[in-house]
This record gives structure tokens, C-alpha cells and sequence, in this order.
């Protein structure tokens, strides 16, 4: 059942609003591997948690209710956290001590229900009081909206793992513990609070493997923007030598995208510089693969909880930064590696591809550019940058460029831009490749090609407007012979005036016969009156025909002119 939410929020059902539970704990669990008790940070995704718990209550109506497994944890039929092993699960302190349900009643709140996730995170770390178990403290604190509804302790079969191997395990979780939990000299055992540097050079040492955590520390700095200039071209040696081929690690980049979540926001450019040049190193590597399991992995992350939305937003707008953007470009050059960025780039945001349209200009080929158009224009990303940068297109991009500017009258001011190409060869190309319904809304532009400073350009525009009997280019053409033109151009424009035809034209003919000097141009008017067929020539034609001494072929062509007339009257 869907039940609308507060504040007017989209409707969410009952399995969606327990996704969001889900998420906002795993949140908080992890949260607490960075941060202190009471640190800002952990008390704002806390305060996530108790949002969502009440959403979750508002929406079913029912106590939230978590059922633990040795290797799962679920609310209702949807599974919040599952692990391959029971050794990694979550669950695993709460199920070796026979919790098998957790009941959050509605009205828990914030300072109840923290209690309550410091308590189990301390478990998670073996760091409860000596003198308690995980059970026992809970029912100590007398916790009033919260509930435990415990069973017999299972047994190893039920967990699928033999008496030894418990031994086994828990001597190994004994010697990790050990390991990366440091202890207060007094020897009480609690975990004493880790400095937000401590965390940060461990997450290096992730990273950056094979880095030592103890190379890293930071004893002085107040966070992780407080590095030195030397370590700074330490750690960017070692990211370069990770970078090397087969040392570009996706286990690298879910370490980072796990750290957003949880990062101060003074912190967050300085992890979007590290998976910057990391994704940089699968694309310039090729591992398009695992590239592709990284987008969908995150992808998957910001569904299940519009808390993450932001960080998918912020991680796969990095494709398009300089860097990335160049090595996928390059890419593309490549025979069979066009068809895989357009995989990657397909499963991207749209908002992330808002900026794929610098990419567009970047592409080595045509085809390339032509099929990334027709991408983003299937995702609905804007094209209008394309007018604006039109001078970087050229000859061959007219292809792809024509279902753009077929799309329809938003279309229409990309054509205005090519029109005012600073190439000739576009313009004029691009005016060979001009359909009917392009000639009303450019009108204005083509008419002023007629006067345009390249011949070329001058010459396809002329042929565009007869063609489709652009009245309106009558009035610019008079005014063109008005303008000295070589004789090729000139008789272009007298059969352009004679075929486009009216009062105007025919007086213009008539005007350049009388004043025409040169033999040929005289018999080429001459013909063009005949085509426009004016009879208000006549006289002109007859009196130049009867001439003793005309040349015979501007005789020969006022004889077929005036054949051609209309009658008077």
C-alpha cells in the first residue's frame, strides 16, 4: 500500500520506506568507524535514521521490526544488509547472543535510539564493559521504545560453521581487533575515540595500498586539508605508481565513494580529486568492465536511499572535468571503444550528462559526435550550448547536425547559427542541406546571404531561393545589380530575377537591357525578359531587332524574346 507522506513528499510504500531505514543505518553503523560519539557528523546521519524510521511508522503503521540472521538483516521482506559470510555480518554480535527480532516502537526517540546504536556498534568492535554482554546491558538501560526479542543461543550448524571454526574465527577477530583498535594505557578496554586525522591516513593507506597506515599519520594537522607539501608528492607518487596499469583498483574507488557519505564537507573536494584520477586511470587503462560495475554499483547505492542522490551526482559529473573528459575522447579514436563510452556514459544521471556536451566538441570524429547527440538527445539533455559554440563545428558535422535541426521550430536558432558560420564552406553547405520549412523562420538570413563577402556562399543562397520561388529575393537581387559582378554572377541574377517573375523584376530586366553594354550580358537580359514574358519590353526588343547594324545574336535572341511575350492588352 502506498501512503502519501508528509509535507507533501512523493507517495512511498512500505517496502521503499523500509529501503530508506535500511540505508540510513547502514549509514549510522558506519558512521561510527570515523567518528567519536557526539562528533556533529554522527548525530546528523543519526538524526537521518529517526526521520526515516518515523516515515517508515507513518507509512505502515507498525513498529519497525529488524529480524536478525547470522549473515542478514531484514524489515519485513525486504533485506536491509546481507554479507557472504556470517564473520562479516552486522548482525553477528546480536545473533550469537539470540536476538532474532528488534522492535523500534513509533514515538523512539533520537536520544533513546542512538543509545541503542552506540550500544551496538561497541559490540560490533568488542569494545562492551568487561563485566557485560551485549543482552544484559541492554535490558540494564531499560530502553522504553526499544525491544529485544531474544531466543536460545543458535547453534554452529545453524550457522554453518563447525566448533573449530567458531574458535578459529574468533581468535582472528580477537588478533584484528588487536590490531586496528588502539587501547588507553589503563587498561580498562575501552576503545579510546580515534582522531579524525587517524581515520583519514588509514583510509590512505587503503587507497594507496601498499601504504602503510603509520607512514600516513598526521599528528599536527587538524584535518586532511592541513597536509604538508611533502607528503602531498608522496601520496601522489604512490596514487601515480596504483595508477600504472593493473594497479587501478575498484576496490580504490568504493573506498572513496564509502567515505563520501561520512566525509566533513571541507573534505569532500579533496575526495572527488583522488576518484577524479581515478576513474581517469580505468579509462585510460580501458577497464571499461569494471568501470561500468562501479557506475551501476553506485547507481543502485543512490536508489536505494535519495541520501546518496547528491554524491552519484558529484561522482559521475568527474566523468566530464578535463582529465576524464580528455581520456575519453581518446578513447574513441580507438576501433570497438565508441560503443563502450556510450554504455558508460548511458548509464549516467541525467544531470550528470549536462555536461557531456563539452565532450561533444572533443570528439575526434564525426560519427562520434553524431551518436553522442543522439544519446543525450534520448535522455533529454539540452543541446542549446551547440548555438552558442557553433563556430567549433564544421563541414562533416552537418550530417549528425541534421536530425537536430529537424527536430522542430526550437531547432530553428541552431540553423541561424550555421548560417553565420565564419567558414564559407559550412554556410554553404549547409544551405544545399536547407529543407522547405526552413525558409520562413531564416528568411531574413538567407536574403542577406544573397549579398554574402564569398561567391560561393552568394551562389548557393541565390539557388535555394529560386528553387523554392522566394518571392522576397526579388527586391536584394535589383539591389545586387546595382553592385559590380563578374558576368557569370550577373546573368545568375537576371534568370533569377526573370524566374522569381513580378512588377519589380521585370523593370529591373528591362532597366539592365537599355543600360547593358556588353553583347553577351544584352542578349542574356534579352532572354530573361523572354522567360519572364513582359510584355512592357516589347518596344525595347523590337526596336533593338530591327537594327540593320545589331549583332546577329542580340538580333537572334530579341526575336525569341518577343516570341515569348504576352500579348499586349
Amino acid at each position: 500500500m502506498a501512503v502519501p507522506t508528509p509535507g507533501g513528499a512523493p507517495v512511498l510504500t512500505a517496502e521503499e520506506a523500509a529501503t530508506e531505514v535500511g540505508h540510513a543505518l547502514n549509514k549510522v553503523l558506519g558512521a561510527y568507524r570515523f567518528y567519536a560519539e557526539g562528533h556533529a557528523a554522527l548525530a546528523e546521519v543519526q538524526q537521518r535514521l529517526v526521520e526515516c524510521v518515523s516515515r517508515y511508522h507513518a507509512v505502515t503503521g507498525e513498529a519497525v521490526v529488524l529480524h536478525i540472521r547470522s549473515s542478514a538483516l531484514l524489515l519485513g521482506d525486504v533485506v536491509l544488509v546481507e554479507s557472504a559470510s556470517a564473520k562479516d555480518s552486522v548482525t553477528r554480535p546480536l545473533f550469537l547472543e539470540g536476538v532474532q527480532e528488534v522492535l523500534w516502537q513509533p514515538g523512539v526517540e533520537a536520544e533513546e535510539l542512538g543509545a541503542f546504536l552506540a550500544m551496538w556498534h561497541r559490540a560490533l568492535q568488542r569494545t562492551l564493559p568487561p563485566e557485560y554482554d551485549f543482552y544484559t546491558w541492554f535490558w540494564e538501560r531499560g530502553f522504553e521504545d526499544i525491544e529485544l526479542v531474544v531466543a536460545e543461543v543458535p547453534a554452529s550448524a545453524e550457522t554453518g560453521e563447525s566448533a573449530q571454526t567458531e574458535a578459529q574465527l574468533a581468535e582472528r577477530e580477537e588478533q584484528l581487533f588487536a590490531d586496528l583498535t588502539r587501547r588507553q594505557s589503563s587498561g580498562s578496554g575501552r576503545r579510546r575515540p580515534v582522531g579524525h586525522d587517524e581515520w583519514l591516513a588509514r583510509l590512505e593507506a587503503e587507497v594507496l595500498a601498499p601504504v602503510s597506515a603509520q607512514d600516513l599519520v598526521r599528528s599536527g594537522a587538524p584535518a586532511f586539508e592541513g597536509a604538508s607539501d611533502a607528503e602531498v608528492a608522496e601520496l601522489r607518487a604512490l596514487l601515480e605508481r596504483e595508477r600504472g596499469g593493473v594497479g587501478v583498483h575498484e576496490r580504490s574507488v568504493w573506498m572513496v565513494w564509502g567515505l563520501l557519505a561520512v566525509c566533513r564537507e571541507e573534505e569532500r573536494a579533496a575526495l572527488l580529486g583522488w576518484m577524479e584520477e581515478l576513474l581517469s586511470g580505468f579509462v585510460s587503462h580501458g577497464r571499461w568492465a569494471e568501470l561500468s560495475q562501479v557506475v551501476q554499483g553506485m547507481t543502485r547505492d543512490a536508489r536505494a536511499s535519495g541520501a546518496r542522490a547528491p554524491d552519484l551526482y558529484a561522482v559521475t559529473r568527474l566523468f566530464f572535468l578535463e582529465a576524464p573528459r580528455f581520456a575519453l575522447a581518446q578513447a574513441t579514436a580507438q576501433p570497438g571503444v565508441l560503443l563502450r563510452v556510450l554504455e558508460l556514459l548511458s548509464a549516467l544521471p541525467r544531470d550528470a550528462l549536462q555536461g557531456a556536451t563539452d565532450l561533444l566538441f572533443e570528439l575526434p570524429s564525426p560519427e562520434a559526435r553524431g551518436a553522442l547527440a543522439k544519446l543525450l538527445v534520448r535522455r533529454g539533455v539540452s543541446l542549446g550550448v551547440l548555438v552558442t559554440r557553433a563556430a567549433s563545428l564544421g563541414e562533416r558535422d552537418l550530417d549528425w547536425l541534421q536530425f537536430l535541426r529537424e527536430a522542430g521550430p526550437e531547432a530553428q536558432p541552431l540553423t541561424a547559427a550555421l548560417l553565420s558560420h565564419p567558414r564559407p564552406r559550412v554556410r554553404a553547405a549547409l544551405l544545399s542541406r536547407l529543407n522547405p520549412r526552413d525558409l520562413e523562420p531564416q528568411r531574413s538570413a538567407l536574403l542577406r546571404l544573397l549579398a554574402d563577402p564569398e561567391a560561393e556562399v552568394r551562389g548557393a543562397a541565390l539557388v535555394l531561393l529560386v528553387r523554392h520561388g522566394v518571392e522576397a529575393a526579388v527586391g536584394p537581387l535589383v539591389s545586387r545589380l546595382e553592385v559590380k559582378l563578374e558576368a557569370r554572377e550577373r546573368m545568375a541574377v537576371l534568370r533569377a530575377l526573370a524566374d522569381l517573375g513580378g512588377p519589380l523584376a521585370g523593370a529591373a530586366l528591362r532597366t539592365a537591357f537599355e543600360r547593358e553594354q556588353d553583347v553577351e550580358l544584352k542578349a542574356h537580359c534579352a532572354r530573361c525578359i523572354g522567360v519572364l514574358g513582359d510584355p512592357r519590353a516589347r518596344p525595347l526588343l523590337e526596336a533593338v531587332a530591327s537594327k540593320l547594324f545589331a549583332p546577329r545574336v542580340l538580333k537572334q535572341a530579341c526575336r525569341e524574346a518577343l516570341a515569348q511575350l504576352a500579348p499586349v492588352g
